[in-house]
């Protein structure tokens, strides 16, 4: 029988074979996907009413022997650090869900690359072993790889050569770390143990820092694929921008994973290396946001930022904070920061889209639009410090946090994020209404009530994590 973390791997995979096989003449793959990503939040809220969240090891787990081999085993476990990972990209991908246009939802390798796109990311966040951790780290660049080929916009040939060689390379440098870990233990290793093992140091070193360069071959830093900014900037499809951008968490999740336990000590001397290329990464990409018009740009910039500045937290802060005292602290931050981030995607892209169709003029999109332009105005205020969500506190904490650590860097982290805030702000600026008269302005459809709905749903959940981020924990 299996027990709900392997069942909430498994259902995206059943939705991804029932949207393949359903029909083409309804929006009956686009339903199967709603039903299947509502039915997985049913599940992870049913984890979380039986998981014990003041125990700090993994529970649940359940054990696979791989061809009745004793030294292959695949484990899988939660704990309330993944489990809230999991909640929020469940939520930002139902949001970019909703926000498909009616010609989007009749695409079914879209919907069916998504589904297998979320069974390879739990896979990934419950991986309790070595083995299953690299399979699923492997498996999530397939959907990443089909979707930007497909949906990817201009110069999507470039894009996926560079998106291929930058996470192909990192997928082999972990084998190879993978591989000399193996020969080391002799058989399959559990990621708690890893911190157990006795390796030489220079093969220790060897091992995690070829770690250490996987994870960053996911994180848009300098100097791996900073260049994808260009990539997402011409992505029209919200659910295809989501992914896109979920795809530097599995690098951060897996930091946070390992790098308390294990690679600290074995590649501490190049920790400043690190260090130095995300605060570069941090202000070459707000200059980005800054340069360019096209709010997309700014919004990637904005969710760059965030990652780096997590980055930043998990590096330095180990000496200030405990490390599950931090990690929870960034779980709650990023359960709410993805939310906000997709709902900010999904309200941008119906807006252009909108006016590209109706030749609105987009500054003056509140006179058209004003419910969805509203919604527009709340949300990026959420993402740039209004106390509605857990965002806020925890922002806050992690900032202070980085000044006591170093004044320097508490400095050039400040600077990057009012540039940031400045970009995100200049949004709001040009969509100011400008009382300009169009032809048919009547037919520029503005947010439904159903999707008002909804994003008024997201708020209330954000207002309830700023008092509770584990609210729903009954």
């Amino acid at each position: 029988m299996f027990n709900l973390p392997t069942l909430l791997i498994l259902l995206p995979l059943l939705g991804c074979l029932f949207v393949m096989f359903s029909r083409r003449d309804a929006d009956n793959a686009y339903h199967i996907s709603l039903l299947t990503i509502g039915s997985g939040l049913a599940l992870i809220l049913r984890l979380f009413m039986q998981l014990d969240v003041t125990e700090k090891k993994l529970q649940f787990v359940h054990n696979f022997e791989w061809l009745q081999n004793a030294n292959i085993i695949f484990s899988f476990g939660v704990d309330t650090f993944s489990l809230l990972l999991l909640m929020g990209i469940y939520l930002s991908l139902l949001t970019a869900l909703i926000g498909l246009s009616p010609q989007a939802r009749e695409h079914k390798s879209l919907l069916a690359w998504n589904m297998y796109f979320l069974a390879d990311i739990t896979g990934f966040l419950f991986a309790n072993d070595m083995f299953s951790f690299y399979v699923f780290f492997a498996a999530i660049l397939l959907p990443l790889f089909m979707l930007i080929g497909q949906f990817g916009g201009l110069k999507k040939k470039m894009s996926l050569y560079l998106f291929f060689i930058f996470n192909f390379a990192g997928i082999l440098v972990l084998l190879c770390a993978l591989v000399l870990v193996y020969k080391y233990y002799h058989g399959n290793i559990m990621l708690q143990e890893i911190a157990l093992m006795n390796m030489p140091p220079v093969v220790a070193s060897v091992v995690w820092g070829g770690v250490c360069l996987s994870f960053l071959a996911r994180i848009p830093i300098w100097p791996f694929h900073y260049w994808i900014s260009t990539v997402i900037a011409n992505i029209k499809n919200p659910l295809v921008y989501v992914i896109v951008t979920l795809i530097p968490l599995t690098g951060l999740y897996g930091f946070m994973r390992f790098w308390h336990f294990t690679i600290a000590e074995s590649i501490r001397p190049y920790i400043d290396i690190i260090i130095v290329c995300c605060l570069i990464t941090m202000i070459f990409i707000v200059l980005i946001g800054i340069a360019h018009k096209e709010f997309l740009y700014k919004l990637f910039s904005y969710i760059t930022f965030y990652y780096l500045l997590f980055l930043l937290a998990e590096i330095l802060l180990s000496s200030i904070f405990q490390a599950d005292s931090l990690q929870m602290n960034i779980a709650y931050t990023i359960f709410t920061f993805l939310p906000v981030t997709s709902t900010l995607i999904v309200l941008d892209l119906r807006m252009e889209r909108e006016c590209e169709d109706k030749k609105c003029d987009y500054r003056g999109i509140l006179a058209y639009m004003p419910k969805r332009a509203k919604l527009f105005v709340f949300f990026v205020l959420i993402a740039l410090g209004l106390p509605v969500s857990a965002m806020f506190w925890n922002n806050f904490i992690i900032v202070s946090a980085l000044f006591k650590f170093s004044f320097n860097i508490g400095i050039c982290v400040m600077f990057a994020l009012s540039l940031i805030t400045v970009a995100m702000l200049y949004e709001l600026y040009v969509m100011r209404d400008l009382k300009k008269h169009i032809e048919n302005n009547d037919d520029i459809q503005d947010i439904s009530n159903i999707h008002l709905a909804y994003f008024v749903t997201i708020i209330g959940i954000l207002f309830l994590s700023f008092f509770n981020p584990l609210w729903f924990k009954f």
